[in-house]
């Protein structure tokens, strides 16, 4: 038995947000018979999102055989069925809380499965009709008209490696002719960042996602956005401080550089740049001195004063944009 494939989809058919996990699995058909596939769901750290529930839209009728001489009933049979994971709100934010961590903000989930069966352990001997005078006997007689035929046992080593208690159906050497088994799997699941914005996060509640772009273009400024790429490890973290340092660098390896470029007294880097400088620096300077506002406090509760992770994301981009405006400053000035 195997898990042949796994295609998860947003649900929209429940009251709570779910997603809806279309399964095969590969089984050996008569042999067994797959009862019910349930579980939980978990998130790559080992944390359990949701409980999983089974639902077939068809009708099902699977058949088990007993195993019989010159025979082989074992074949690969598909069993198709559909789990839901029903999510809360606190399941869906920290899967949320998580996929930020991942470089590329994919979401990494598992499905924990325990695959239910029904399994035929019962032997069917081989038996044969003998005319009773081919071993010496007088005829039987079972009715006016006809006469019987003995019913014999025979044993085929070719099939079977023991001699059961010649009953006609056994439970292979037992009285046990019917038994339970469950399977375990844990199956990983990938979900790719833009699916999920595009697809998943609308139909879970999440909302829309604004997508911003930035292209890094021809990198003319490589120390800047390698200072954005330490950032963005601090960002994974939750690192604010980490974010604000490694940001605040950029603006000054970007200021110098265009006053280098354009000369300080130049439209070019007076008007143009500078302005939009300043707003950068004045957003990055206060998240690395909010224990000294604290301190100067006298106009604010001590609890409000405190960065979280909007503003380190929003800085974040603000620098990526930075960059990008000032390599468009160079580039223009080179053509």
């Amino acid at each position: 038995m195997r898990i042949k494939e796994i295609t998860p989809k947003p649900y929209e058919k429940t009251v709570f947000p779910s997603i809806l996990f279309n399964i095969e699995i590969e089984y050996k058909g008569y042999q067994e018979a797959i009862i019910s596939v349930n579980g939980w769901l978990e998130s790559n750290k080992g944390k359990i999102l949701s409980n999983l529930i089974e639902f077939r839209e068809t009708n099902r009728n699977d058949g088990i055989s007993a195993k019989t001489s010159h025979s082989n009933n074992d074949y690969d049979s598909i069993y198709k069925t559909k789990l839901i994971a029903p999510l809360s709100k606190e399941a869906l934010n920290y899967i949320e809380e998580i996929r930020k961590t991942d470089k590329k903000g994919d979401v990494y989930l598992t499905l924990c499965l325990n695959v239910k069966t029904l399994k035929s352990s019962a032997v069917i001997s081989t038996l044969h009709l003998i005319d009773p005078k081919e071993i010496g006997l007088p005829k039987i007689q079972i009715s006016t008209r006809e006469y019987g035929k003995l019913v014999v046992w025979g044993y085929d080593p070719n099939y079977y490696s023991n001699k059961t208690n010649l009953w006609v159906i056994s439970g292979n050497g037992n009285p046990k002719f019917l038994e339970i088994n469950e399977y375990i799997f844990k199956e990983e699941i990938r979900i790719p960042s833009t699916d999920w914005i595009h697809d998943y996060a609308p139909k879970l509640g999440l909302g829309t996602y604004f997508i911003v772009e930035i292209p890094k273009g021809d990198e003319i400024i490589k120390e800047a956005w390698n200072y954005v790429e330490k950032a963005e490890e601090c960002f994974r973290r939750w690192d604010i401080k980490g974010v604000c340092s490694n940001c605040r660098e950029v603006g000054y390896l970007l200021d110098g550089t265009i006053k280098k470029k354009f000369g300080k007294d130049s439209f070019n880097y007076k008007e143009r740049w500078d302005r939009a400088y300043k707003k950068f620096k004045d957003v990055v300077s206060l998240y690395l001195h909010l224990e000294e506002i604290k301190q100067n406090n006298k106009r604010y509760a001590l609890e409000d004063i405190k960065g979280n992770k909007n503003d380190a994301e929003y800085i974040l981009n603000m620098t990526k944009l930075l960059i990008k405006y000032a390599e468009e400053l160079i580039k223009e000035n080179n053509q």
